[in-house]
């Protein structure tokens, strides 16, 4: 029988791995499949890096003592592919670990996917991407949110926060935490702006909108959200959500963008993708107008009532609005662009041509204006507050479409600049 060669233990290695990694993702809950995968493939990967070290180390050039020391160690083949064996071997470990510990607490599997493939990819960023979830999903329990609540000045009290899109909206401002250390950090820019930028701003974005839902949720009534409709404000929501951050923040480690990419068959695919998950999240807006219209919904002011109702509808019909018009044109901007052009600081919107964001902008955040504007309206009398919230919204609708034509016509800020 012929030696077993490196390159063959290699293959071998990657194949009792992969196993056990799919071991763990389509059979989450077998237990022989746990025992496999948490025992005998980590046992035998680890079997298999003890023969390594122990007929390869003498022959060793290196250590650990610097950088140096590592990679001349690691320019040993044996001792890489032992290497390679201990990081195999160590992620699985830590993903079964994580899987078991994540059904103790009750985390839907759905939600353990993500984690466990970029464990199997990344290790540490999936170790951490868990404790995201876990720290989210405590912070945002049944439990603790009344607690939270409680400490709140007197009319913040009613309110009522849905747990899941809160922990969403939570991991999404934790997740903004690294993104903005490596804003700090990474001098690489992509067309004049840092590349964290982007994935930073959509991450506090999402945040705001999933808050948004979360408090929107609960003033809808339990037939609503039983329902199909009502349900898919919720996980589908979140996936769709976390769908865009992810893809977003994927091109910026690669300083490349994310819209309007069309290098590649994957590039348009993705893009695509993208824009149907847009589309799917903004009209889920208009669903949660419908909930709050219906009659079983719950006990409302009603000028508060018809500023979301109209705040979300805007967002759902506006949104998709400029959201299509965005990528019919094939660019944020309509017009060639100076070099060193001014733009508005933080956001980032054009003051030299036409910018389609600043009208997508108002679109999509027409579900928190109009409901402040209630607060201010609520002083003057049930009648004329209604009104007057008509006829803001009437008028917030015409400075939106006014702010999209100007734009097209490459005129900045409603053709001001």
């Amino acid at each position: 029988m012929p030696p077993l060669t490196l390159d063959a233990a290699f293959s071998a290695a990657n194949l009792l791995a992969v196993g056990g990694w799919l071991l763990l993702l389509v059979t989450p809950r077998w237990r022989a499949g746990q025992f496999l995968a948490g025992l005998v493939i980590p046992s035998l990967l680890s079997l298999g890096y003890l023969v390594l070290i122990g007929v390869y180390w003498h022959q060793a050039h290196g250590g650990f003592s610097s950088l140096d020391d590592v990679a001349a160690l690691f320019a040993s083949r044996p001792l890489l592919l032992a290497g390679w064996a201990h990081y195999l071997a160590f992620d699985l470990l830590i993903g079964a670990w994580l899987l078991r510990r994540s059904q103790r607490e009750g985390l839907p599997h759905g939600a353990m996917l993500p984690v466990l493939a970029l464990t199997f990819l990344f290790g540490p960023v999936g170790y951490l991407l868990y404790l995201l979830l876990a720290a989210s999903r405590a912070i945002a329990s049944e439990d603790r949110i009344p607690r939270f609540l409680a400490r709140l000045p007197a009319p913040l009290r009613a309110l009522e926060w849905e747990p899941r899109l809160t922990a969403a909206g939570i991991a999404m401002l934790l997740l903004a935490v690294p993104t903005a250390l490596a804003y700090a950090l990474d001098p690489r820019l992509f067309n004049g702006d840092n590349v964290w930028l982007k994935p930073l701003k959509f991450e506090i974005s999402v945040a705001i909108y999933l808050f948004s839902f979360a408090l929107i949720l609960p003033l809808t009534g339990e037939a609503f959200q039983r329902s199909r409709l009502g349900r898919f404000t919720v996980r589908p929501v979140i996936a769709l959500l976390t769908f865009e951050i992810v893809y977003i923040a994927w091109r910026a480690s690669r300083a490349e963008a994310s819209h309007y990419n069309e290098e590649s068959a994957l590039a348009i695919a993705l893009y695509a993708a993208m824009g149907i998950a847009a589309v799917l999240f903004t009209a889920a807006s208009g669903i949660l107008a419908y909930g709050l219209a219906r009659q079983d919904a719950a006990p409302l002011p009603p000028a508060l009532r018809r500023s979301l109702i109209l705040g979300l509808g805007l967002t759902a019909v506006l949104g998709i609005l400029s959201g299509v018009v965005l990528s019919a044109t094939g660019s944020h901007t309509v017009g060639a662009v100076p070099p060193s052009a001014p733009a508005v600081p933080v956001f980032g919107w054009s003051l030299s041509v036409g910018d389609l964001r600043f009208g997508h902008f108002l679109a999509l955040h027409a579900m928190q204006i109009l409901p402040a504007f209630a607060l201010l309206a609520s002083l003057l009398g049930r009648t004329a507050a209604l009104r007057s919230i008509e006829a803001f919204a009437l008028v917030y609708a015409g400075i939106t479409a006014a702010a999209l034509i100007a734009a097209l016509n490459a005129r900045p800020l409603l053709g001001i600049g």
